[in-house]
């Protein structure tokens, strides 16, 4: 493909044009999100992948969707914004 015209430009938390192929993961996160916010259990959600694969834009769209259900503001996506990435703080040593 041309370098020029090719939608995939990896950079540090660079969201690309488009977030394709993750509803399903986004919709597993907003169930969790919804649960924990009525005060129910919900399970984990544990994302790994190569560098550049858009671990770090696709928790940070999943943060922009608990937040504009109401349910952000707590837990680490509020520890990411306030002490630095979500990567910076689960390798924090404890």
């Amino acid at each position: 493909m041309d370098p020029l015209n090719n939608p995939y430009a990896p950079g540090a938390g660079t969201a690309p044009p488009e977030l394709a192929g993750r509803d399903e993961l986004r919709q597993q996160v907003r169930v969790a999100a919804e649960r924990l916010r009525r005060g129910l259990p919900a399970k984990s959600v544990l994302m790994v992948g190569l560098r550049g694969v858009g671990k770090t834009v696709l928790l940070d769209r999943m943060r922009d969707d608990a937040e504009a259900a109401g349910a952000g503001g707590r837990g680490p996506a509020a520890t990411a914004r306030a002490h630095g990435s979500s990567e910076t703080v689960c390798r924090a040593p404890v």
